[in-house]
């Protein structure tokens, strides 16, 4: 099969501080049926003061769902978490 190649710049998703958007993890990707549309389900902690919570941070979470674009070469474009 190979060696596992990984790309140095693989981060695909990551928090917004500007945004407060903050805790994104966990998450999956979907292909809309009979399409090449492609969303990435995550959570985070809630905004905008999810932050603020400590430790109950991470018991405070909302369900957030963005489209992905892919480059031509196929790899995946970073994804802007939206508000």
């Amino acid at each position: 099969m190979g060696p596992i190649r990984i790309p140095e710049n693989n981060l695909i998703l990551s928090k917004d501080p500007e945004q407060g958007i903050y805790g994104t993890g966990h998450n999956s990707v979907l292909q809309k049926p009979g399409t090449d549309e492609w969303c990435i389900i995550y959570h985070r902690f809630t905004r905008p003061d999810g932050i603020h919570l400590g430790d109950a941070a991470g018991y405070n979470r909302e369900t957030c769902i963005d489209r992905m674009y892919f480059n031509e070469d196929g790899t995946i474009r970073k994804v802007i978490p939206t508000p």
